[in-house]
């Protein structure tokens, strides 16, 4: 072998270990920085982040990405500590920024939805909330005369980028809401409008927390409003308390009953100003269709059931007071 061709062999040898070393080689040190890549951004752009921020050389990551021919950086904001490997970060961008699992449970309000948000460090919840309130911002013709998005933000679970902005949440969940509500509505034969049936659904959601008594639930409160009688939901002054002065009630007292607000189904007649929380499908779709009762009432049980009653005496006899409330 002539001892050019071995200095040679040498030399490629020592340059693949130094590119193996270079560019697989985890050194992570430190606490993570929080890089942000912007969108559109160039590969040399990243690679100036990348060096900016203390994370990797600049010039070994573009050197990366030319060997192995790697040309897509999804935008977003990652985690990413010193030390790290050329090959980990350059395939960290190449998936885009970790998800967080976000579940919403049924009936939720907006602000306890904004609170699980900030909790998982995903946005701000104060900015959520102003989104919440200005539906306008999303231009859906089907949001037309809506004044704020309470019952429209579809409780589901979602995996979130961390990287996503208040906006695309709303965004989100709207999508969802279109996707499986909408469709139901459209077969429907109710004669309430969108908004109408997402502010009964709430009431619904908070009333009855069996799936099959939803129905019965909703066919109490369709076959009050269609008589003209309040609606008298235990639920709807909760929410009142939680609007006008910024509390939760447990439990209601006679006094409770009268806080002056739109919310207080026991004072004013017909629905609430919005929603008073986010209901599920099973809630809308016990309001799309009810069933055919001529119930009028319904109390709870020691079992936990709902039982429901034609008339006000009969109402009385199952509830074994004379206070006459039609919630829980």
């Amino acid at each position: 072998m002539k001892p050019r061709y071995f200095i040679f062999l040498c030399w490629t040898w020592v340059l693949c270990i130094w590119l193996k070393m270079a560019f697989y080689e985890d050194l992570e040190k430190g606490v993570a920085h929080t890089v942000f890549i912007p969108k559109g951004a160039p590969i040399l752009r990243v690679a100036f982040i990348l060096e900016r921020e203390g994370i990797a050389s600049g010039r070994l990551f573009l050197l990366f990405m030319f060997l192995t021919q790697k040309e897509k950086v999804v935008a977003g904001s990652y985690r990413i500590p010193p030390g790290r490997s050329i090959h980990r970060i350059a395939q960290e961008l190449e998936n885009g920024p970790p998800q967080e699992k976000v579940t919403f449970p049924e009936g939720l309000t907006s602000m306890q939805m904004s609170k699980i948000l900030e909790e998982k460090g995903i946005c701000s919840g104060e900015a959520y909330l102003q989104f919440v309130a200005h539906p306008e911002i999303f231009q859906k013709r089907w949001l037309q005369g809506v004044s704020h998005l309470e019952g429209f933000l579809f409780p589901d679970t979602y995996y979130i980028s961390l990287s996503s902005s208040p906006q695309e949440v709303v965004e989100m969940q709207l999508e969802q809401f279109e996707r499986l509500v909408l469709p139901l509505y459209e077969r429907s034969s109710t004669r309430l409008s969108l908004n109408e049936v997402v502010i009964l659904a709430s009431v619904v959601e908070k009333e009855a927390s069996d799936d099959a008594e939803k129905p019965y639930v909703a066919s109490v409160f369709l076959n009050r409003l269609q008589k003209g009688m309040r609606l008298q939901s235990c639920a709807t002054v909760v929410y009142a308390h939680y609007w006008e002065r910024g509390v939760y009630r447990e439990s209601l007292s006679t006094e409770d009953l009268q806080i002056d607000s739109p919310f207080n189904t026991y004072l004013y007649r017909g629905l609430p100003p919005q929603a008073i929380g986010n209901a599920g499908l099973e809630a809308i779709r016990a309001i799309l269709f009810p069933e055919k009762t001529d119930y009028l009432y319904f109390v709870l049980q020691e079992n936990g059931k709902h039982s429901f009653s034609t008339n006000y005496e009969e109402h009385l006899r199952k509830k074994g007071d004379r206070n006459g409330n039609v919630g829980k």
